[in-house]
C-alpha cells in the first residue's frame, strides 16, 4: 500500500496510457510505425497487438525495477531523503513515454514523423526532472556518476544543482522551440547536453574546490609518514 501510495502520479500515468491504447485499438491498422530515422521516416512497423502495450508494460517495468534497486541498494546508497525526489523521476519518465506512445497512435502510419508529441514530452521530462534532480542523494544507479561526483559529496551535490537548473532551462528552450519547429535531433540534442555538461561541470568544480585541498592533504600525510 506504500508503495502505491507513493508511486500514485506514475500508476495514475500508466493507467492513461493503458486507456489510451483500449481506445485506440480498434481504429489502429494491423501494424503501426514504431521506429524513425532523424528526418522522422519510419524504418520499423510493428503490429498493433504489440504496440498497444509496448510503452504501457515498458513504464510499469521501470516502476518496479527504480523501486526494486532503492530497496537492495547498500545503506550508503538507500537515498532514504530522495525517495519522493526519485518517485518524481519515474513519473517524468513516464510522462515522455506516454507523449511518445500517443504520438504512434495518433500517427500509426508515420507519415508526420514522431511529430510534436514527442518533443514535447521530451520538454516535460527535463523540466520535471530538473525540478527534483538536484535533491537526490548519491546512490549507485541513477545521476551523473562521473568520478568526482562520487568521490565528493559536495560535488554531487552542486554538479546535480547546477544539471536540474540545466534540465529546466533546456526543456523550456525545447518546449518553445518545438512550438516552431519539431525536430528529433533537437530533441536527442538537448537530452544528451543536459547529461554530458554537468560531467564537466563536476570536474571544473573539482579543479576549483578540492583539487588543491586535495594536495594539502596529502602533503600532510606525506609530512606525517616521514616523521
Amino acid at each position: 500500500m506504500k508503495a502505491i501510495k507513493a508511486n500514485a502520479l506514475s500508476l495514475a500515468v500508466f493507467f492513461v496510457m493503458v486507456a489510451m491504447s483500449a481506445y485506440f485499438y480498434p481504429q489502429l491498422p494491423a501494424e503501426v510505425a514504431t521506429r524513425f530515422d532523424f528526418n522522422g521516416t519510419p524504418l520499423q512497423y510493428t503490429p498493433k497487438q504489440q504496440q498497444v502495450v509496448l510503452m504501457p508494460a515498458v513504464f510499469l517495468i521501470i516502476m518496479i525495477v527504480m523501486n526494486a534497486l532503492v530497496r537492495i541498494s547498500p545503506q550508503k546508497f538507500s537515498m532514504p531523503n530522495s525517495r519522493r525526489a526519485l518517485d518524481v523521476m519515474i513519473f517524468a519518465t513516464g510522462v515522455l513515454l506516454m507523449f511518445i506512445h500517443l504520438s504512434m497512435l495518433l500517427d500509426p502510419s508515420g507519415t508526420e514523423g514522431l511529430g510534436k508529441l514527442p518533443s514535447v514530452g521530451m520538454a516535460a521530462f527535463l523540466i520535471i526532472l530538473g525540478n527534483v534532480f538536484g535533491k537526490t542523494e548519491r546512490n549507485f544507479f541513477l545521476g551523473i556518476r562521473g568520478p568526482w561526483t562520487l568521490a565528493s559529496l559536495q560535488n554531487w551535490k552542486a554538479t546535480h544543482r547546477f544539471a536540474g537548473k540545466l534540465m529546466v532551462v533546456a526543456g523550456v528552450l525545447l518546449l518553445v522551440t518545438t512550438y516552431f519547429y519539431s525536430s528529433l535531433i533537437v530533441a536527442v540534442a538537448c537530452l544528451v547536453g543536459t547529461r554530458l555538461v554537468p560531467i564537466f561541470y563536476s570536474y571544473w568544480y573539482y579543479l576549483k574546490n578540492e583539487k588543491n585541498e586535495e594536495s594539502q592533504d596529502l602533503d600532510v600525510s606525506t609530512k606525517d609518514g616521514n616523521d
